[in-house]
């Protein structure tokens, strides 16, 4: 936090005083009297003006640098940009990337306040746009993916990381320690970079591969297994490709050594609850997400249906079961009085806390 100086006052008050002289006067003096000298009184010395001490201006804790490109040429998505937001000390810091929520709804100016407060921890912290294809989200007037366009918006991402990695150091920042977050669909893509880690986009500033990344922070992931919007149940039973780009699961299995620290707002709201109906029928929406039932048996084991509706925070537990189960370091922490837009001051307490855990300075 930044310290303010509080300026003071000084009055200096003078007191002057003042004496006057005079003379008598006789009866018998010559007709033209030497004068008697009046005693002239001291000149008043002005009382000086209050003396301002000027308040200094406040340091910065954090530096931020706007709108650097990290990758070109993108045939299917507009360019990306980001931000950074360095700690104003020398480091070396950890290096987090981070973000944001779904791209048609939000940009990366929504991170601003997340950003800064955890570079004020000390961490380097990289804020890219992804996923903006120059027409909507996805297609024309925003409609479903394509295999194209989500293997696309994962390379993006790619490289958004890929960049981070070779210039963290210009900002103080040591990649040594490598963090990715997401908020929410954010916590998807940066998933799939952790997990799936796809190849960074052929207009990418950076080195065309991933370094290590050691952990990944998630505030409320989607996590596809509850998602409906964009007509996900028509288009997974027709291309079950579209897994493979927009789902972690296929791949978490081959990563046992990320740490993951998961958050989940104390009342995220219903946006993404469902009816689950008959789990188990060929033709259930979770069926095609989840070909071999595994993912279903875990749900089904930790209670997630009895109360017959299926939620992204159900889904965070599920994630956690498997990578507890698998042995990565993994951690659900609940931010309490928060939802899934919005944190309290107990909530920030909690987030704030899931960066230095990420890093393992707890």
């Amino acid at each position: 936090m930044n310290a303010r100086g509080i300026a003071g006052r000084l009055l200096v008050g003078v007191s002057v005083v003042v004496l006057l002289g005079g003379c008598a006067t006789g009866a018998t003096f010559s007709p033209s009297p030497t004068p008697v000298a009046t005693a002239t009184p001291p000149v008043p010395v002005a009382s000086p003006s209050p003396v301002a001490t000027p308040t200094p201006a406040p340091t910065p804790s954090v530096v931020e640098t706007d709108d650097i490109a990290y990758e070109t040429a993108n045939p299917v998505l507009v360019p990306g940009m980001l931000d950074v937001y360095a700690p104003t000390t020398a480091g070396p810091w950890p290096v987090v990337v981070m973000f944001h929520p779904l791209p048609s709804q939000v940009s990366k100016d929504s991170l601003i306040e997340l950003a800064r407060k955890v570079a004020d921890l000390g961490f380097v912290v990289f804020v890219p746009a992804w996923g903006h294809p120059s027409d909507g989200r996805y297609g024309s007037a925003g409609g479903a993916p394509t295999y194209d366009q989500l293997l696309a918006q994962n390379s993006e991402a790619a490289c958004a990381v890929a960049f981070a990695q070779a210039h963290a150091a210009e900002y103080g920042g040591d990649p040594a320690t490598m963090i990715v977050f997401g908020w929410s669909s954010g916590a998807g893509v940066g998933a799939m970079v952790v997990f799936a880690r796809p190849e960074p986009t052929a207009g990418c500033l950076a080195d065309t591969t991933l370094g290590a990344i050691d952990a990944l922070v998630t505030w409320e992931g989607d996590w596809i297994l509850s998602r409906e919007a964009l007509g996900w149940d028509n288009l997974l039973a027709a291309d079950s490709r579209l897994l493979v780009n927009d789902t972690p699961w296929p791949y978490v299995a081959e990563h046992k050594d990320v740490r993951v620290v998961m958050l989940v707002s104390e009342h995220p709201g219903d946006s993404y609850e469902r009816e689950v109906g008959d789990p188990w029928a060929d033709d259930s929406w979770l069926a095609a997400r989840d070909p071999s039932g595994v993912l279903r048996r875990q749900l089904e084991a930790n209670g997630a249906f009895a109360d017959g509706t299926l939620d992204f925070v159900e889904v965070q537990e599920l994630l956690f079961s498997v990578l507890q189960a698998q042995g990565n370091p993994v951690s659900l922490d609940v931010m309490p009085d928060s939802t899934h837009y919005t944190l309290s001051d107990a909530g920030w307490k909690v987030f704030l806390a899931a960066f230095p855990k990420a890093a393992a300075r707890d």
